[in-house]
């Protein structure tokens, strides 16, 4: 064969290729799913040991949140064998460094120890917080990281998973199940905060309502209580009084507007030298927009590892606007503050919501930046206002006895009700 015939036949191949990459990508996803649902299926016939918990949490990135208490807990108790599961390299040299066990999830004894776990804890999704494909003969206790306006999973029309069970085609809807079962573990509980949350959390979370879990939030206990952890947070927040903006992300980024097109930070470094505040920023990661450095009264502290809990704390003022964080500062009976400069975007483009925001947000809606600065000025002067309709809307997400704290009550659960241990 000549050189010419060769490169023809090169030509003609990559034509080929290029006119069935959609085919063989579709292929190459239908064999990896394949193979990720045999593997789950596999591992409910896996001997697990009793006394084995394993726990996850910040989608495998980090040690905090609802499951990082639980763990730290159930760790003290001698018949139960705990063990932490991240993607994190840095996760695992701190806690090895504290005395505890810990691995990656994709180490072999991270997989051992996910085939055996008789329980996993987590705070997102079994695929986000371990390895799915070796978790199919466990007990999942989700403990969840927020309770606020926006449909996830079972709920969002966006998903992959709301899309396959409610596609046209019944043989879509068929093989797609099996996919949507391995997010899944044998049995599956949700732990909820009230009784208007749990009422939306089945079609959620593919959960019966008997798996509903109204225990609280184990992570809102530091606001009741002080210990050790509230050194992480700096003096000079402490000290200082503070307004806290901590918005969430537009679809993952993607309707992201610059932040110096949002805010004047001029009027606003103006605005808090009058009035003695200190404007502290905590984006999403996936927000754009560099913040300018040269103001003495606003600061970026998206980069510092601060708790988000702990933040709030020693929080005097919450600016939010679709984020679950206000939900949780409710309890602190604190101003809370709503910049919804795009709100008919988010809702069309970016994220759908299980109430009407108008009905669930206890405090002023901005559009502008001219009306936000009237709002916090409201705010710093008369901070008893809107003080009934945040008893009200707390009222809504934490019903009374999950508005204290929380986290003996779920050891206590899990520990007798799950484990079945005496």
């Amino acid at each position: 064969m000549e050189y010419k015939d060769i490169l023809i036949i090169s030509l003609l191949l990559l034509i080929l290729i290029s006119i069935n990459s959609k085919k063989v990508k579709k292929l190459r996803l239908i064999g990896k799913r394949s193979i990720i649902i045999t593997i789950h299926f596999i591992s409910r016939f896996f001997p697990k040991q009793q006394n084995l918990v394993v726990f996850g949490g910040e989608n495998g990135q980090g040690f905090r949140g609802n499951t990082k208490y639980l763990f730290l807990e159930m760790s003290k108790y001698p018949k139960l064998k705990c063990v932490w599961i991240t993607s994190n390299q840095k996760v695992v040299k701190k806690l090895e460094s504290y005395g505890y066990l810990t691995y990656k999830k994709h180490s072999l004894k991270g997989i051992f120890y996910q085939l055996r776990a008789k329980l996993v804890i987590h705070s997102h999704s079994i695929n986000d917080d371990f390895s799915k494909s070796f978790l199919g003969g466990a007990i999942s206790y989700n403990t969840w990281h927020g309770v606020g306006l926006k449909k996830v999973w079972g709920a969002n029309k966006n998903t992959f998973t709301y899309k396959v069970l409610n596609d046209k085609s019944w043989l879509k809807r068929f093989f797609g199940k099996f996919v949507v079962k391995t997010n899944q573990a044998r049995k599956n509980y949700i732990v909820s905060t009230s009784d208007h949350v749990s009422s939306y959390y089945p079609h959620t979370f593919l959960v019966p309502k008997g798996n509903i879990l109204q225990l609280g939030q184990v992570r809102n206990d530091v606001f009741f209580n002080e210990s050790e952890e509230d050194t992480q947070i700096p003096d000079w927040i402490k000290t200082n009084k503070i307004i806290l903006y901590m918005p969430t992300h537009r679809n993952f980024g993607k309707l992201e507007m610059d932040i110096n097109i949002v805010f004047d930070f001029q009027k606003l470094n103006n605005f808090c030298e009058q009035t003695g505040y200190t404007f502290l920023v905590k984006r999403h990661m996936y927000s754009h927009g560099q913040l300018p450095t040269i103001y003495d009264h606003i600061i970026d502290i998206s980069e510092e590892d601060y708790d988000p809990q702990l933040l709030l704390k020693y929080t005097d003022i919450l600016l939010t606007d679709y984020s679950s964080c206000y939900t949780d500062y409710l309890l602190l009976d604190r101003p809370v503050l709503f910049f919804s400069y795009d709100l008919n975007q988010y809702l069309q483009k970016s994220n759908q919501m299980y109430f009407n925001y108008f009905d669930v947000t206890p405090g002023p809606k901005s559009q502008t930046f001219e009306e936000l600065l009237i709002e916090l000025e409201k705010a710093v002067y008369e901070p008893e206002l809107y003080s009934e309709e945040r008893k009200r809307v707390l009222n809504i997400f934490y019903s009374k006895d999950n508005q204290v704290p929380v986290l003996h009550k779920q050891v206590n659960y899990i520990y007798s009700n799950i484990l079945k241990l005496k």
